[in-house]
């Protein structure tokens, strides 16, 4: 086995470790660092390229330094990355990563980071695994449950639903848990439980999702027109979520007012349960909203066909004036070659993953569009998420 090392960590990476260089200039990522510490390092794997290291002890601490705030993650809870990083050194590193992988877009604006969520207790909804009788989150590294009674991370209603699921005893696998913008909390567990039903009205629960069981009423509505259940998905924060799409919206050209106005034609791909849609029909634009699967409660206003991106974009009745991609992690390569065919004046692609994003946008550049603005947002404080807004056009 190596000997340890003693490096200093100079950047935070995409997944939230900290990043150094030994003395050959190999990177090392090494989780819950600082940029700023000088630390003792454990490699657990090396190869010519790089290494990772186990964080074996701080020997100066950086500035940048702070205690976390939550007991499970200082027990090794990996649900956040950055409890130890201040504020500001986390918009700072998120501000980063966004301006690295989009450098290659010539001429762009990339705008201060929004942070628009309260640093703990933001998140609406969640995921726990449970494992012989604990629910928690998995041990940064493994597979292994840490037990987890609250969690300072969720909205203390979601918070207190969680404590009382918990407290019921809840089947061995995955446990979900959505809250609504009027309180309802929605349950999900992917195994049947026998005793759910006297959670109905329990810390605001209405329905839950229990195996292939339904009790009350599990569709609740995350924000005025926008519905889910426990196990679809939904931005985390509310707050985040709100200034998300004040973004995206503003990014598009304005529509004209009155009713005898034409109105812009815009076509959305990977629009979900409908987030980004509601506000483009609020907007006044003609929506073609389209996703793989069909939400259970379609926004008024859209049409919406239930097919994947790429086929989408065959079917939809053009021309656009506009395109809107809201894509999973992996991006919208599928999409990119529609959407050049199309041809729409001005697109605007909302991304969870600024490498990818970089990737389809300089596709779409040397296809004629010029990305002009990006603007980052923090919708999830304490972990290495970064959403980012980018505008392009033709």
């Amino acid at each position: 086995m190596p000997p340890d090392l003693e490096l200093d960590i100079t950047a935070l990476a995409a997944g939230g470790d900290g990043v150094a260089r030994d003395a050959s200039g190999r990177v090392t990522f090494v989780p819950r660092t600082a940029p700023g510490d000088r630390v003792r390092v454990r490699l657990v794997k090396h190869t010519s390229s790089f290494a990772r290291g186990a964080l074996v002890e701080v020997v100066t601490p950086s500035p940048s330094r702070v205690a976390p705030p939550c007991p499970h993650f200082v027990a090794g809870c990996g649900g956040c990355q950055w409890q130890h990083v201040a504020r500001a050194e986390q918009l700072a590193a998120k501000q980063a990563l966004v301006a690295g992988a989009l450098r290659k877009l010539e001429g762009l604006a990339i705008h201060s980071i929004a942070n628009p969520a309260p640093d703990l207790g933001w998140r609406r909804r969640a995921r726990f695994h449970v494992f012989a009788g604990a629910a928690g989150l998995y041990r940064e590294g493994s597979h292994d449950v840490v037990p987890i009674d609250r969690c300072p991370q969720l909205e203390p209603a979601l918070d207190a639903a969680y404590a009382a699921v918990v407290a019921a005893s809840p089947p061995a696998g995955e446990l979900s848990l959505l809250l609504g913008h009027q309180g309802h909390v929605a349950v999900g567990t992917t195994k049947p439980w026998k005793s759910a039903a006297r959670l109905l009205g329990v810390a605001g629960i209405v329905g839950l999702q229990c195996g292939g069981a339904v009790l009350g009423e599990p569709m609740i509505e995350v924000e005025p027109g926008l519905w889910g259940g426990p196990n679809d998905f939904a931005q985390a924060s509310a707050a985040g979520n709100a200034e998300l799409v004040r973004l995206a919206r503003g990014a598009l050209p304005v529509q004209p007012g009155g009713a005898s106005a034409q109105r812009g034609a815009l076509l959305e791909l990977y629009a979900g349960a409908g987030n980004l849609t509601r506000a483009l029909v609020a907007d006044g634009w003609r929506v073609t909203a389209s996703d793989a699967v069909a939400p259970a409660r379609a926004p008024a206003g859209a049409e919406y066909l239930a097919l994947p991106a790429a086929d989408a974009l065959v079917q939809a009745q053009g021309p656009f004036d506009a395109i809107v991609v809201d894509p999973p992690r992996t991006g919208a390569a599928d999409a990119i070659d529609g959407i050049v065919r199309h041809a729409p004046a001005t697109i605007v692609y909302v991304s969870c993953d600024p490498a990818t994003l970089a990737r389809d946008a300089q596709r779409l550049a040397a296809a004629g569009y010029r990305a002009t603005d990006a603007w980052p947002v923090d919708l999830m404080p304490q972990t290495a998420h970064v959403e980012v807004v980018l505008r392009l056009v033709r």
